[in-house]
């Protein structure tokens, strides 16, 4: 079996193996693959293996010898489902690798944005401390998180696990989803929950209905300090109309760990709004989450295989 990975530096940068797939049959590993690359190195392929890279009906139809299709990633909106159906190529996503890394970046996040540990150092690294009459001082004003209410958006694996650690923090979680909670979240409308919460954080898939669903109407409903953290996809939030709020100061921040083009441009003027904390799509990046999404990849490949299809078939 010929398994060829277009883009694996991201998943896999040096400090992991690709055993799991090497054990499996032929694997050779890209680090990156560029458009024009697609066709040639992927002639071969029983069994392509992609993260970002955009596959379309028309590789699909140059591509006689490929046989499925797995994704490094959850999401799958790289690849022309339709197409692949149309000629038979299954393909399946990697799903519930990151629960863990993406909910304590979560967390992370909210604690930077609260407390400013790094600005903080640094300043003490500068000699603030040192040349201060007190014995203590901060560069902002520190809020707790407990008795916050913490909006979630997108109560699946993910958005409840960050629920739970929340929780331990103290903090109140409203969520939409109509899901059994176990006693973590109160279900609330839409309305409330933007009107209600302290951080509204983004968990949800991107489809027709959520993209761009943080727009000015919905920040119109929210507390004048209210937060806006996304984990999930740059696009669930409409850009320009976050910025307009945040320097009207109708809203208190935004901590986001993507955006909806990456990597951004330099202009992007959420990279320069002082109510900002923007990380570089990391969320998910723990060592950990990338070893289990290469086992859920070759998982994947063995259950096609055999004839097992329906767990990650997308």
């Amino acid at each position: 079996m010929n398994i060829v990975v277009l883009d694996g530096y991201t998943v896999n940068p040096g400090d992991l193996t690709w055993e799991p797939l090497e054990k499996l049959g032929d694997a050779c590993v890209f680090e990156r693959t560029s458009y024009d690359q697609i066709l040639p190195r992927a002639a071969s392929a029983d069994v392509l293996v992609v993260n970002k890279v955009r596959i379309n009906a028309d590789h699909l139809r140059q591509l006689p010898n490929l046989k499925c299709i797995c994704l490094l990633a959850t999401g799958y909106d790289n690849v022309d489902i339709a197409a692949a159906k149309s000629q038979n190529i299954p393909v399946f996503n990697a799903v519930g690798y990151g629960t863990e890394s993406v909910a304590q970046h979560t967390m992370a996040m909210m604690l930077a944005f609260t407390n400013k540990i790094e600005t903080h150092h640094r300043s003490v690294r500068e000699g603030q401390w040192s040349s201060q009459d007190d014995f203590s001082y901060s560069l902002n004003t520190v809020t707790e998180l407990a008795g916050k209410n913490l909006g979630i958006i997108g109560f699946g694996k993910i958005g409840s696990r960050v629920g739970e650690l929340a929780q331990v923090f103290g903090m109140n979680i409203l969520t939409t989803s109509k899901r059994k909670f176990n006693g973590i979240a109160k279900q609330v409308s839409s309305e409330e929950l933007y009107r209600s919460s302290h951080y509204i954080s983004l968990h949800a898939p991107l489809t027709e209905e959520t993209h761009g669903m943080i727009n000015d109407e919905s920040l119109r409903v929210m507390r004048r300090d209210a937060v806006i953290i996304n984990t999930g996809r740059g696009d669930l939030i409409n850009e320009n109309h976050l910025v307009e709020a945040l320097l009207e100061e109708r809203i208190g921040g935004a901590i986001l760990d993507v955006l909806g083009i990456e990597p951004p441009l330099a202009s992007n003027r959420l990279l320069h709004l002082k109510n900002v904390v923007v990380t570089p799509h990391m969320a998910w990046r723990s060592k950990e989450a990338r070893n289990n999404l290469i086992n859920i990849v070759a998982k994947n490949i063995v259950d096609f295989s055999n004839g097992r299809m329906e767990k990650s078939l997308v």
